[in-house]
């Protein structure tokens, strides 16, 4: 059965970035305050193919599964990418469902009296405050404290002067991520760090510059969009050959946008931006230009409540353009 894509193309960054093993090494050692995260056997790391994830789970969510060695006990790790703006209420119960699948896979697979260790992390990118208990139930041995509860990482506390001091590939998205709404100081943080950026390897250095290229596509004129997704293709197929030009060019179009808000008289944060245009298109549009909104939305990694929000139509409408889209 083939599989549906995760409609939040957005969220498929952070899975690819999470895929390089050194980084999420790095990852779990900045985020995970445990002891036994140092035991970790880092040549036993290994990327679990997730196709075993039932369909009913794959309409959102990009996530990571790592299997590793701890002292001869393999452990897995589950990392949930959250980049939505809502907080979701149901996420333990979520987690545990997934888990329940990962378990009953590795039974499947090891034919073992006990179950493997899960650790599940939620990374979190929305704008609201994270305010689901992090409890799921209580857990066994040393892994007690760990089994059924999650990790949070959230992104708007993360500390900026750690991740700027840390330069690898997902601390440098994620001190980005942090100002994405601000032009003016995202402009300035991506001067910062485009000198290490230069220095990625190519595989990494793609992964950096079309999650970049996502995050100005909304911001431009639809004049500009399909010019971005040629170069995003390029940049897929190809590769980046002058890094320097291409992250200039960048912030020229960041600081562009910038301008024409101020001129309009808008807030400098891009979200609200964008709302604003959004509602504008549709007083003066019709339905085709409605539709062309909400399809513009999906394609930009906005998720279903909030186009909801902002053009009115119902959920079911909604998805349905998303279905099609992706058929």
């Amino acid at each position: 059965m083939t599989q549906k894509v995760p409609h939040n193309q957005y969220d498929l960054t952070f899975k690819r970035v999470l895929q390089f093993k050194d980084v999420f090494l790095n990852f779990l050692k900045d985020h995970l305050d445990r002891d036994w995260v140092d035991k970790i056997d880092p040549e036993s790391l290994e990327f679990v193919d997730r196709s075993f994830i039932k369909d009913e789970f794959l309409e959102k969510e990009a996530d990571v599964i790592y299997k590793a060695k701890l002292e001869e006990t393999d452990i897995y790790f589950y990392v949930l990418i959250e980049a939505q703006s809502t907080v979701d209420e149901s996420m333990p119960i979520r987690l545990f469902e997934y888990m329940n699948l990962i378990w009953k896979r590795h039974m499947e697979e090891n034919k073992e009296e006990l179950l493997p260790p899960i650790i599940p992390i939620v990374l979190y990118n929305g704008k609201k405050n994270w305010s689901v208990p992090r409890h799921i139930i209580r857990g066994y041995d040393i892994f007690k404290d760990d089994i059924f509860n999650y990790w949070l990482v959230d992104v708007n506390k993360l500390d900026e002067e750690k991740l700027k001091g840390r330069l690898d590939l997902l601390s440098s998205i994620l001190y980005l991520e942090k100002s994405k709404r601000y032009a003016e100081e995202f402009v300035k943080k991506l001067n910062e760090v485009s000198e290490y950026i230069r220095g990625l390897p190519q595989e990494q250095l793609k992964v950096f510059c079309s999650w970049l290229l996502r995050i100005v596509r909304p911001q431009v004129i639809d004049q500009m969009k399909n010019m971005i997704d040629d170069l995003l293709k390029k940049v897929e197929e190809e590769g980046v050959d002058d890094v320097g030009d291409f992250i200039f060019n960048v912030q020229q179009l960041i600081q562009e946008y910038y301008k024409q808000a101020e001129e309009k008289g808008k807030e400098k944060g891009y979200e609200e931006g964008i709302e604003e245009g959004i509602k504008q298109g549709i007083e003066k549009g019709s339905k085709e230009t409605l539709m062309n909104i909400v399809k513009n939305m999906i394609l930009a990694g906005a998720d279903d409540n909030f186009i909801a929000k902002v053009t009115g139509l119902e959920i079911e409408q909604i998805k349905k353009v998303r279905s099609n889209l992706m058929n």
